[in-house]
C-alpha cells in the first residue's frame, strides 16, 4: 500500500488533552540528577492533598491508578474472601481482586441508580471489599454523594467500600471531602484522565490515615519516577485552571457528541466522564467503520451494543469524528434509512463499488475464463482454487492471477502469452464468441437508479476502460455512476490510489466502498473509506464462509451478499 500514513485519532483509551510544552521545562530545570536518585513521594502527595483540600496523611501516591486499586485487595481482600461490586465495571477491579485469589460477586443492576439493597443483600462474613465506580466505566454514570454514604454507613466496619473516582473532575459533584469523613471508604484519584498525563502513571489512595498507612505496605517504596513526581507537581501548581478549562471544554462537547450520536439513530448513556457510551443497532458497524476513517473507539464484547467513544479533545478532531459518525449513519437498518429521520445527516457523501463480484456476475466470464485459461496450458483450476486465490489478497488483476497459478502449477509462461490467451477466451474470436457475453448485473437497475437519486456513485475496478464502459452500457446502467476508476488510472488496489481518485472525481469526502476481496477492503481502509465486504454469488457454503471471514479479517466494517439489493444494505 502506498501513500503516507494515516493521521489516526485513538479515542478508545479515555486519554486527556496533552499538556503544554512547558512540563519539558521542568526536567530542565531540575537537571539529568533525578534520574539517578529514588524518587521521594511526599512533595507530590503534599501538593495532591492540597488540590483536594484534605491531610497529607490522607494521600498515597501510586503507580496510576491500577496501582491503588491492587494495594487495596491485596490489604483488605484476603484468599477465598469475597468483593462484591455493580457489574459492568472497569475491568481492572475484577482483575485485581483475582490477583488477591478473592472470589467475585457481581451484581447486576439498573444503570444509574446505586444497588444499595442488593449490594447489601450479598455482604456476608466473607465480604472483604464492595467496589464501585463512579463516574463509572464503561457507562458513565455517576452515583450521588448521599448514595454513597448511605452504602458506606451500612456496610460492616470491617468491610472496605473501594470507591474508584478516576473521573471525578468531569462529574456534577464532589463527594471527596464527605466521603474522607467515613473510615471504611478508600478512594481512588488520577491524574491520567482530566490533567492528560496518562503516560507518567501517576495516581492516589485517598482515605482515612488508618488506611493509608495500611496501603503502604503493600507496595513499593519508590512507585513513582522522579520525572513523573516532577512533571505532576508542576502541574499541580500551575496547571489547575488548565485543566478546570480542559473539563469545561469536555463537559459542552460530550453533549455535542451525544447529540450527534442521536442523531444517526445510537442511544447515548448519560455521561459525567469524558467519555459517551451508547447503543447502536450494529455496534460492530460503528466499531470498524469508525477504524477505517481513522478514529478508534472502544467495543466491549460482553456489552455488544454498546461503544464508548471519548470526547474528541479539540475542535479539529471534533469536526473528524463528526463527519465520520455522519458516514455511518443507516449502516444497520439502510442507508436510505437514515434519510428519513428528521434532522439527521444524510450518511456518506459517495457509494463507491467494485465492479467484477459485486455489480457484475463474473462467474461465467472472467472467473470461467481463468479456468479456461489454465485448461488450455494443461492446468485444472476450479472455480474454489480461483476464490481462495482471490481471498488471500493481492489478486486483483485477472490476466496477473491466471499467470501465478499456471507458474505455481510448474508452467513456463510469459505473462503476455498468457494475458494474450486470456483476451482471446473473454473477448471471443470471429470463430467463438467470447465469455463476456455472460456477464450479467448482479443488483437490481431500479436499486443503482434510486441510490444515484441520492449519492454520488462511483467504480473503482481493476478491468480495462473499455471493458467496464461496455458492461455498463450494455446493461444500462452507464448514467448512474459519475466516475469509474479503471486500470488505466491508478494502481491497482490494494493500493488506496484508486479509490482515492474516485473520491475527487465525486468531490467527496465520506464513502462507502463495496467489494469483494480483501484487496477491495484494504484500498478503502487505506483512502479512509468505510468498507463494506460482499460475498459473490454462486459460492459454496464452504467457499461463501471463507470468503465473509477473509473480507472481515481483512477488516470490512460490514458483509453482505451479492444480491440484487445487497442484503437490504440500502433499505429504507
Amino acid at each position: 500500500m502506498s501513500g503516507a500514513t494515516r493521521d489516526v485519532i485513538d479515542l478508545s483509551m479515555n486519554e486527556g488533552e496533552p499538556p503544554p510544552r512547558e512540563c519539558f521545562d521542568v526536567l530542565e530545570r531540575v537537571g539529568p540528577g533525578i534520574l539517578r536518585k529514588y524518587a521521594d513521594p511526599r512533595p507530590l502527595e503534599e501538593a495532591y492533598a492540597a488540590y483536594l483540600g484534605t491531610n497529607t496523611a490522607n494521600v498515597l501516591a501510586t503507580t496510576g491508578g491500577d496501582d491503588a486499586i491492587d494495594r487495596v485487595f491485596r490489604a483488605f481482600l484476603g484468599p477465598d474472601q469475597e468483593m462484591v461490586f455493580p457489574t459492568p465495571t472497569f475491568e481492572m477491579i475484577p482483575a485485581c481482586a483475582r490477583m488477591a485469589r478473592g472470589r467475585l460477586v457481581p451484581v447486576e443492576y439498573e444503570w444509574g441508580t446505586l444497588p444499595h439493597d442488593d449490594i447489601l443483600a450479598e455482604v456476608n462474613e466473607r465480604t472483604g471489599v464492595v467496589a464501585v465506580l463512579t463516574p463509572d466505566n464503561p457507562t458513565g454514570r455517576a452515583f450521588t454523594t448521599r448514595e454513597l454514604l448511605r452504602l458506606a454507613g451500612a456496610l460492616p466496619q470491617e468491610v472496605v467500600l473501594l470507591v474508584d473516582s478516576a473521573y471525578a473532575e468531569f462529574a456534577d459533584e464532589d463527594h471527596t471531602e464527605a466521603l474522607l469523613e467515613t473510615p471504611r471508604v478508600v478512594m481512588i484519584r488520577t491524574m491520567s484522565k482530566s490533567w492528560g498525563l496518562a503516560g507518567l502513571r501517576v495516581g492516589f489512595a485517598v482515605a482515612a490515615k488508618e488506611r493509608i498507612d495500611a496501603l503502604r505496605g503493600f507496595g513499593g517504596p519508590y512507585a513513582l519516577t522522579g520525572p513523573s513526581i516532577a512533571i505532576a507537581r508542576d502541574r499541580l501548581r500551575n496547571g489547575v485552571d488548565e485543566m478546570r478549562g480542559f473539563v469545561e471544554y469536555v463537559r459542552e462537547r460530550r453533549e455535542r457528541l451525544a447529540a450527534v450520536i442521536r442523531g444517526i439513530g445510537g442511544v447515548p448513556q448519560p455521561s459525567q466522564t469524558n467519555f459517551v457510551f451508547s447503543s447502536f443497532p450494529d455496534a460492530r458497524w460503528i466499531l470498524r467503520g469508525m477504524a477505517a476513517q481513522g478514529v478508534l473507539v472502544r467495543y466491549f464484547p460482553h456489552l455488544p451494543e454498546y461503544v464508548r467513544i471519548t470526547v474528541p479533545r479539540d475542535d479539529g478532531e471534533f469536526r473528524r469524528v463528526e463527519r465520520a459518525l455522519e458516514c455511518l449513519a443507516g449502516g444497520a437498518g439502510g442507508v436510505g434509512a437514515a434519510r428519513t429521520v428528521a434532522g439527521s445527516p444524510p450518511g456518506p457523501d459517495a457509494l463507491l463499488f467494485d465492479m467484477d463480484g459485486v455489480l457484475a456476475d463474473v462467474r461465467r466470464s472472467y472467473r470461467e475464463t481463468i479456468v479456461r485459461t489454465c485448461a488450455s496450458f494443461g492446468v485444472e483450476a476450479g472455480h474454489d482454487v480461483i476464490s481462495a486465490v482471490k481471498a488471500a489478497g493481492r489478486a486483483n488483476d485477472d490476466w496477473a492471477v491466471t499467470h501465478g497459478v499456471l507458474a505455481g502449477a510448474g508452467v513456463e509462461a510469459s505473462l503476455e502469452e498468457v494475458t494474450a490467451r486470456f483476451e482471446e477466451i473473454y473477448q471471443g474470436t470471429d470463430d467463438a464468441p467470447g465469455l463476456r457475453r455472460h456477464e450479467t448485473l448482479i443488483p437490481s437497475r431500479e436499486l443503482l437508479e434510486g441510490l444515484a437519486r441520492s449519492f454520488r456513485l462511483g467504480i473503482v475496478t481493476g478491468r480495462p476502460r473499455a471493458d467496464a464502459r461496455r458492461f455498463l452500457r450494455e446493461q444500462g446502467v452507464r448514467g448512474c455512476f459519475s466516475a469509474v476508476i479503471c486500470r488505466e488510472d491508478a494502481p491497482l488496489k490494494p493500493d488506496p490510489a484508486p479509490v482515492r481518485a474516485a473520491l475527487e472525481r465525486l468531490e467527496a469526502r465520506t464513502a462507502w466502498m463495496l467489494g469483494d476481496t480483501p484487496d477491495d477492503v484494504r484500498a478503502a481502509v487505506g483512502a479512509g473509506v468505510v468498507p463494506v465486504g460482499v460475498v459473490p454469488p454462486g459460492q459454496t457454503e464452504e467457499a461463501a464462509t471463507a470468503v465473509w471471514s477473509a473480507l472481515e479479517d481483512a477488516g470490512a466494517a460490514r458483509v453482505v451478499n451479492a444480491d440484487s439489493d445487497f442484503g437490504g444494505l440500502f433499505d429504507g
